[in-house]
């Protein structure tokens, strides 16, 4: 039986341990033996049956300096335990290139060291810059989550695959789709972490301009520090705290947005564009990055720069307002489906397999 130890910085609600902890539980279904080092914070690669944890204390905090000493641990933490394997037959898994101290010592060790790279840097700074020379230097193999992720790297990139992101059976499975009628078209969703580079300054000033609707923001983020975040917020805009259960919320959405600003952030894929189409919620995103791989223009939704704000609100009323809603719902959710979680634990099973020892 085949053993992998995968390496994670840190266990939260996003997206990337949300794609990991489904290539784990795929993983040990199809047989594979699995060990896991990650923070002892709660997210979504908690309390995975079968897996045996290694845990270590690593959080993220506005003060630079106490995460620099985090950070520094946890590396070091990582790179000492990784030694015990020294004469075992293991696969080190990277997922995202911030863990590049088990890498290295996989490298070491002489054990194929896999990345699953999630994030490409708009203006990636000095840390960002040495987190990408070291997954230059230290991958044995490169999984990316998009084309659009992989064309960022592709002088690096010629021992990879294309790994699409997918919703899990467990999400699918909870899906209610509720009957939308015209008189109750009007809610939009956006959920999101509590940067300027989200895009959540300009979802504010969108529910000002469309007070018709009903808008509702969730960050990743405490109540405290929501409120040191916004000065006002209009009357038609809610704003909550990160829930790990985001289906109450798409049952009620009618319109999901990514305001991500292109020349701050690119998203490499859209998870949670993914699980709004899931449920036949139309999505209008940016221009650019991994959502366009998502989302059809005219189709399935729009693709605009958040900073047109005139733009985004005369698209927001054409979505709901035009009687073309009911189509674009439907396009939603046929092109959702390409996306299985069956298919993406089988491409990453096949390509395991064609790993040897190196």
């Amino acid at each position: 039986m085949k053993k992998i130890i995968f390496f994670h910085l840190y266990n939260d609600i996003s997206g990337s341990p949300q794609v990991l902890s489904m290539v784990i539980r795929g993983l040990l279904a199809k047989g594979y033996a699995v060990e896991l080092f990650t923070s002892n914070t709660e997210g979504f690669l908690s309390g995975i049956e079968g897996v045996k944890y290694h845990q270590f204390s690593y959080k993220w905090t506005s003060n630079r300096f106490l995460t620099l000493i985090r950070l520094v641990y946890a590396q070091l933490y990582m790179f000492i335990a990784s030694f015990q394997y020294k004469k075992n037959d293991v696969i080190f898994y990277v997922n995202t290139i911030c863990p590049f101290a088990p890498a290295l010592a996989g490298r070491l060790l002489r054990f194929p060291v896999i990345y699953h790279v999630h994030e490409a840097y708009v203006n990636p700074n000095l840390l960002h810059r040495f987190y990408v020379y070291m997954w230059q230097k230290l991958s044995s193999y490169t999984f990316f989550v998009s084309e659009y992720v992989q064309k960022q790297y592709i002088r690096y990139s010629k021992q990879s695959a294309i790994i699409y992101n997918a919703l899990p059976a467990a999400f699918l499975s909870q899906i209610n789709l509720r009957n939308k009628s015209k008189s109750r078209i009007g809610n939009i969703l956006m959920i999101s972490s509590l940067k300027e580079y989200k895009g959540v300054n300009q979802y504010v000033l969108l529910a000002e301009r469309l007070p018709q609707y009903k808008f509702r923001l969730i960050v990743n983020s405490q109540q405290q520090d929501i409120n040191s975040f916004f000065n006002t917020i209009p009357e038609n805009l809610v704003i909550l705290p990160a829930h790990r259960n985001i289906h109450p919320f798409l049952i009620e959405a009618d319109l999901l947005l990514n305001l991500s600003i292109p020349n701050l952030w690119v998203e490499t894929f859209g998870l949670t564009i993914l699980e709004a189409m899931a449920y036949g919620i139309p999505v209008i995103c940016p221009p650019v990055g991994g959502p366009l791989e998502l989302i059809d223009d005219d189709t399935s939704g729009f693709r605009i720069d958040s900073r047109n704000i005139d733009e985004l609100s005369e698209k927001i009323r054409y979505i709901l307002d035009s009687g073309r809603y009911a189509q674009f719902s439907a396009n939603a959710r046929i092109k959702s489906f390409k996306f299985s979680e069956e298919e993406m634990i089988k491409q990453i099973d096949e390509q395991l397999k064609r790993i040897d020892r190196i």
